[in-house]
């Protein structure tokens, strides 16, 4: 019996040693309207890619173009009441007229993708087909 509880608790042990895996999505279109600055990188407006990993409340998004990597950054999932209608954009827009991406919407979710802080007046920019 003590044997039985030794394998099981090295059993349980093992399994907690390993580290969680990211839950990776695949790439979807996103639109951005304006220029922006994501992670410090100049992100011009365009058609990307966008993925992400998630681990719990935290994600890795990614955006790339045309197969090459644009930009990445670290975000948090926030809860929403409602499920977005469409693809969105939240933009802060600096001091000096330049904008930061700071939360990106997905259609059909409940929550979103924010990045850093929301402290300066923001824009929507949603997805046209």
């Amino acid at each position: 019996m003590k044997i039985k509880a030794a394998v099981l608790t090295t059993l349980i042990l093992l399994a907690a040693s390993f580290p969680v895996l990211a839950k990776k999505n695949p790439p979807r279109p996103f639109m951005l309207h304006d220029a922006v600055t994501l992670n410090g990188a100049e992100v011009p407006a365009g058609i990307y890619e966008l993925t992400w990993e998630s681990r719990g409340s935290t994600a890795r998004v990614t955006l790339s173009k045309n197969g090459q990597f644009v930009a990445t950054a670290p975000a948090v999932w926030a809860k929403n009441g409602a499920k977005y209608t469409e693809d969105q954009a939240l933009l802060r827009v600096n001091s000096d007229g330049s904008r930061s991406l700071i939360e990106i919407r997905i259609a059909g979710q409940a929550r979103a993708i924010v990045f850093g802080e929301t402290d300066a007046p923001v824009r929507y920019s949603a997805k046209k087909p």
